[in-house]
């Protein structure tokens, strides 16, 4: 049995980013036992014994079942691929037995009843996907497993408790999740090894082009489109060339390939971090103190000038502040999950002095480890070079998510010293070298018209730490971007062409700017370009093209961007988990998947992206359209259908929910509910869902960062307050 866990509680308000719901999932009287299992038949069971999976021996682990019956009133049992996750309130006389043989994670939880704002408060304050999810549902046991996966750091343990969340939101159904999207790309067959990430762009010097593709001239100066060059013809421009002010994917495609990172996700990777500027970190025991080791000998190019900036921890901490002070709307995910007048950049010596009192844990690749010393740490991540300094960063509460957070591009970071200039001596004894960050406020300002911003965005940027520099823009023209000499990582090219000796590495990467899809198509079937945005409705145009011997693809991606149906679970019918239920088989997937996406989208059961950190198939309920399951169902939860009139809102303009929208008033109307289609200005459909003021919406989400709460926050989080929040960890 491991060693007892008790977190301090902090409420996280991600403002603009929650939801709302109401019912329970446990409730009930004492020694009540609530078991989502896979063999359950995709119903949620109230009973004194847990039916295991097929997968899993059913044994009584009996320094489990002795744990929950001492700790918790009541419990809900959720199966999950490794761990069995045991939630409910803090007590005894909760009954369990026959869990399967997996390890058990049991959470207990203490609510604050005065201080835990009433769904009509909520209401009130319009925080419908704020404070509360976008349902108004209420389960402090979804609650506590969201607080407690924000706090916990270690993996596997988050991977358990996303997958419980996931496995319970499916059988709640705050919201009905028609699926994830689809997107499609269109390239030559030249081009090899481009990846794709959820979040992160592709970084285009580990993509890499046959030695044979064709040479054709771009029409940009003498530029050719030639094996090493990558010609991308697309839509927009960034919004700003300062990271800081940018909150969009083109301008963060931009950044991560000419900027670093704290960390990064290598390639595909969705669950993990790897590192970038920060060749190791480790942190404190309850996870409010983070420390990060900084590379040593990463220069930022300016090819301007030729001149060279070399990184330390003080520039993590000056741009880190910057973003903050900027106001940006992006700004949020900084001003939300860290504490930034605490933290601050130290040398290795005072962080040496912190390792040997104690308690500084490395969490990577799997592995944990308590580290003594800063030699001990680097060992564990397998680093051996030079070092820069070590940032200190402090957050408000424990925040597992905090790693994805850090690994977005407009976190980059750029040289103080290029952006104070002569002003950098005098900024930085003023703040103390970063030990009084509140002192830069006199260097930076607030908003558009700070100096630096403007030298930012006049500059495109202007010094690069990423493999690539920004040499030329246009705007809504063209964009090139040029291998940078200085990358601190340039050995990864000669190591992609010795393993693959038919293809370069990409040296130079040309964005070629069109609103118009015909010019678009043009450019690609002359291969001008290698890769093009086409519109789904004009892939014929761009499909079995050859030239010299290649030939046009057309790859689909499942993307995280989620389209879902909020029923308002604070509202009568759907405060009945049962018509929840029933409307989710009412809902005639596969015609959506057909008629509304032409194929583009594919099922999710739950409130995360297919492939990330908690998302699971085991044990959950896979909803189809069943016509009769629902009336089923239906008549289960003894309401009379023909009693309630339900009005189904959607933005205006968007006719891909008008059409889900009256798909859903023929199939829900044949479960005898009448059902009305209105459509609303995005504005009043925002105001009027905060506030509660619906029955059912349609609305669409994707993503901040690549952390599964950047999804099960909003989506079901309800403000529950606890006085107190214990887990435990009992395997055997």
């Amino acid at each position: 049995m491991g060693a007892k866990k008790t977190l301090a509680l902090l409420v996280v308000f991600l403002v603009a980013f929650s939801v709302a719901a109401s019912g329970c999932i446990g409730g009930g009287k004492t020694g009540e036992t609530t078991t989502i299992s896979p063999a359950g038949g995709g119903e949620t069971s109230s009973t004194s014994t847990t039916t295991s999976s097929s997968s899993a021996t059913a044994v009584q682990p009996s320094k489990a079942v002795t744990y929950i019956e001492q700790h918790l009133s009541e419990a809900t049992v959720i199966d999950t691929p490794k761990y069995v996750v045991v939630v409910g309130p803090e007590g005894s006389g909760a009954k369990v037995s026959n869990l399967p043989d997996k390890p058990v994670i049991v959470v207990s939880y203490k609510v604050n009843e005065g201080k835990t704002p009433s769904i009509k408060e909520l209401m009130k304050n319009q925080q419908g996907f704020g404070q509360i999810n976008p349902a108004f549902l209420r389960d402090p046991n979804m609650d506590a497993l969201i607080q407690l996966a924000r706090q916990v750091t270690d993996l596997e343990l988050r991977e358990a408790l996303y997958n419980a969340l996931y496995i319970l939101a499916n059988r709640e159904v705050p919201e009905i999740i028609l699926g994830d999207t689809k997107a499609t790309r269109v390239y030559w067959n030249w081009v090899h090894n481009w990846y794709y990430n959820p979040v992160l762009a592709p970084r285009w010097d580990l993509v890499m082009e046959d030695k044979n593709a064709p040479s054709v001239s771009i029409g940009i100066g003498d530029y050719k489109n030639e094996p090493g060059t990558i010609t991308v013809t697309t839509i927009g421009w960034p919004s700003s060339f300062d990271p800081a002010f940018d909150y969009e994917t083109f301008g963060w495609a931009l950044y991560h390939n000419v900027g670093d990172t704290l960390v990064t996700y290598w390639e595909s990777e969705t669950k993990k971090v790897s590192p970038d500027l920060a060749v190791a970190w480790a942190h404190n025991k309850d996870g409010t103190v983070w420390y990060f080791v900084i590379r040593g000998g990463v220069k930022a190019y300016d090819p301007k000038t030729g001149k060279l900036y070399p990184i330390n921890a003080t520039d993590v901490e000056f741009e880190f502040w910057r973003v903050l002070r900027a106001g940006y709307s992006v700004n949020w995910m900084l001003a939300t999950y860290t504490d930034l007048k605490k933290s601050y950049a130290m040398d290795e010596k005072e962080f040496e002095s912190e390792l040997k009192n104690g308690g500084i844990i490395a969490d990577f690749n799997g592995k944990t480890k308590e580290v003594k010393s800063l030699d001990e740490l680097l060992k564990f991540f397998g680093y051996s070079g030079p070092t820069a300094g070590v940032y200190k960063l402090v957050l408000p509460h424990p925040y597992g998510g905090i790693l994805s957070v850090l690994a977005d591009p407009y976190l980059m970071v750029i040289p103080a010293k290029y952006m104070l200039g002569d002003k950098y001596e005098e900024a930085m004894k003023a703040a103390n070298w970063g030990k009084n960050p509140e002192a830069w406020n006199d260097y930076i300002q607030e908003g558009s018209k700070d100096p630096i911003h403007q030298m930012l965005q006049n500059n495109y940027i202007g010094v690069f730490t990423g493999p690539f520099y920004i040499k030329d823009a246009k705007q809504n023209s063209y964009i090139i971007l040029e291998r940078n000499p200085h990358y601190w990582n340039s050995s990864v090219w000669s190591k992609l062409e010795q393993e693959n000796p038919k293809y370069v590495t990409t040296k130079r990467v040309i964005y070629v700017l069109s609103d118009d899809a015909t010019t678009r198509i043009s450019l690609f079937q002359k291969g001008v370009a290698d890769i093009a945005a086409v519109p789904v409705d004009r892939l014929n145009a761009v499909k079995g093209l050859k030239l010299n011997n290649f030939e046009s693809k057309i790859d689909s991606f499942v993307t995280p961007d989620m389209v879902f149906i909020v029923l308002n679970a604070a509202k009568k019918p759907f405060d009945n988990v049962k018509v929840r239920q029933a409307l989710a088989w009412a809902t005639p997937y596969e015609q959506i998947y057909q008629a509304v996406y032409k194929g583009y989208m594919v099922p999710n059961y739950g409130p995360i992206p297919i492939g990330w950190l908690g998302y699971t198939e085991y044990n959950v309920i896979k909803y189809k359209y069943n016509i009769a399951k629902a009336l089923q169902l239906i008549k289960e939860a003894g309401i009379n259908p023909s009693d309630y009139t339900i009005s189904i809102y959607y933005n205006t303009g968007n006719t891909q929910r008008e059409k889900i929208a009256t798909l859903l008033q023929n199939t829900w109307g044949q479960l005898g509910f009448k059902i009305s289609v209105t459509p609303l200005s995005w504005p009043t459909l925002l105001s009027k869902t905060a506030s509660g003021d619906f029955d059912v919406y349609i609305v669409g989400w994707a993503p901040d960062f690549l952390d599964p709460d950047d999804y099960v926050g909003p989506f079901l989080q309800s403000a529950v307050v606890f006085d107190s929040l214990n887990y435990e960890v009992i395997k055997g």
